[in-house]
C-alpha cells in the first residue's frame, strides 16, 4: 500500500534550533508516511540527516518566500499530499493562501510557530501585513501548532482558540552527555583554558542579540576575567567584531562558525548567556540545562520564562538591557552559589520536555487529520 505524503515548507533551512526540532519531528513521522521537504534554500550541514532518516528533499527556484505562491501550488498539485506543515507566520500564511485561492481550502495544512509574533510587531509594515493576513487566514488551518504555552497564547488572539495548541519540543530526545563528549576541543580558548568561559549559540543577527552580550561585557571587563565565545554564522559577525576591537576587548572575544555537535564547547564553558530579543522555545536552554550548565537568559518572548520556571532555574533579565545583564555576569563571579542553588531545579523544568510525549503527540495529530476524524489537542 502506498504511503501517505507529508510536506513540510521550510522557507529557509538553515543550521538553528529550529530546523534540529523539525527533523526530530520527521524522524518520527518518516518511520510510517513518506515525507518531503520543501524549501528556498538547503544548508548543507543537515544533508547526512536528510539521508539517514530518508526524506525527500524539493528546492523551490523562488529565492524568496513570497514569490513562491505559485511554484508551490504546481508542487502540491502534483504530489497530492495529505498534510502540509508550514514553518513559520510568512511560510503559514502563504500555504493558507494557496490553500484559500486555489484549491478551496481542501488541502489539509497543520501550521507551526516557533517564533512569538512580537518579533512580526517590531518589523514595520512587512510584519504588520502578515499578522494582518494570519488573522484572516488561521482559522482555516487544521491546528496551529505552538512550541510553548505562551506562545500558544499570543496565537489565540489571532485566531480560532481551538484550533491553537502547544507541543513543547522533542528536545531530549539526543543525549547530550554523550555527543558533549564526542571530540576534544584542540583550539583556544577551550585547549590549555585558563579563564573562564561565557558561551552564547545561535545565529549572529539583531534577534539573537549578541551584542547584549558584548556591552554587558565592556562594563564590567576591568572587574572580571573571562572569555566570551559565540557560536553561529549570521550578518552581524563583522559588527561584533568590531565593535570588540573599538573597545579593546578583542583578545576576549572568539567566534566559530555554526557546529553540528556543540555541546563539546558549552560543556567546557561556565555560562552560557541568551540575549534574544524573541523566541519561541528556545531549544539551547534545555540543552544547556542537560549538561549542568549555569544560565542567564533575557526574558524576552517566549519560551525562557517556562523553560527556566520563571527565574528559578536560572537568571532571568530584561530584553535588550545590557545594564542588567552586566550585574547578573557579575554575580556570577562574585556569588556563584546563587546560581548552584538555581540549578537544582533542572530536573523539574527538564521533565516537560520528554521527547516521547512531545513525539506522540505529533504523531497523534497528523494520524487523526489523515484518517478523517476532527484533530484534537
Amino acid at each position: 500500500m502506498q504511503k501517505k505524503k507529508i510536506l513540510f515548507y521550510h522557507p529557509f533551512f538553515k543550521d538553528g534550533g529550529v530546523e534540529k526540532t523539525n527533523l526530530l519531528i520527521s524522524e518520527k513521522l518518516a518511520k510510517k508516511y513518506e515525507v518531503f521537504f520543501i524549501s528556498n534554500y538547503f544548508s548543507n550541514k543537515f544533508e547526512s540527516d536528510f539521508k539517514r532518516i530518508g526524506i525527500k528533499k524539493i528546492k523551490l527556484n523562488s529565492k524568496r518566500t513570497i514569490f513562491s505562491f505559485f511554484e508551490l501550488s504546481k508542487i502540491f498539485k502534483k504530489l497530492k499530499p495529505d498534510i502540509i506543515i508550514p514553518i513559520q507566520m510568512h511560510a503559514n500564511v502563504l500555504v493558507l493562501a494557496v490553500n484559500k485561492f486555489l484549491f478551496n481550502n481542501t488541502l489539509k495544512v497543520v501550521c507551526c510557530e516557533r517564533l512569538s509574533i512580537e518579533k512580526f510587531k517590531h518589523t514595520f509594515i512587512k510584519g504588520r501585513v502578515i499578522i494582518f493576513l494570519a488573522s484572516l487566514l488561521y482559522k482555516n488551518a487544521k491546528k496551529i501548532i505552538c512550541n510553548s504555552k505562551d506562545l500558544a497564547n499570543e496565537f489565540k488572539k489571532i485566531s480560532k482558540e481551538k484550533n491553537v495548541v502547544f507541543i513543547y519540543n522533542p528536545t531530549l530526545k539526543l543525549d547530550y552527555q554523550k555527543l558533549s563528549k564526542e571530540f576534544t576541543i584542540r583550539k583556544k580558548p577551550f585547549f590549555n583554558k585558563n579563564k573562564p568561559i561565557l558561551f552564547s549559540l545561535g545565529r549572529l543577527d539583531e534577534v539573537k542579540n549578541q551584542m547584549m552580550l558584548l556591552k554587558a561585557f565592556n562594563e564590567i571587563k576591568k572587574k572580571i576575567r573571562c572569555d566570551i565565545v559565540l557560536m553561529g554564522d549570521g550578518k552581524a559577525k563583522k559588527k561584533l567584531i568590531e565593535y570588540a576591537k573599538e573597545n579593546k576587548f578583542n583578545e576576549n572575544l572568539y567566534i566559530f562558525k555554526f557546529k553540528k555537535n556543540p555541546f563539546p564547547y558549552l560543556l567546557k564553558s561556565d555560562l552560557f548567556i541568551l540575549t534574544s530579543n524573541y523566541e519561541g522555545l528556545p531549544n539551547v536552554l534545555i540543552e544547556s540545562m542537560s549538561l549542568n550548565k549555569p544560565i542567564i537568559s533575557t526574558n524576552c518572548p517566549t519560551g525562557p520564562r517556562e523553560i527556566l520556571l520563571n527565574g528559578k532555574a536560572g537568571f532571568l533579565v530584561k530584553k535588550n538591557d545590557h545594564i542588567d545583564l552586566s550585574k547578573k555576569i557579575e554575580l556570577f563571579f562574585n556569588n556563584r552559589k546563587i546560581f548552584i542553588v538555581k540549578k537544582k531545579f533542572y530536573k523539574k523544568s527538564l521533565s516537560k520536555f520528554s521527547a516521547g510525549e512531545s513525539l506522540n503527540k505529533y504523531n497523534k495529530i497528523i494520524e487523526k487529520l489523515i484518517n478523517g476524524a476532527p484533530a484534537r489537542s
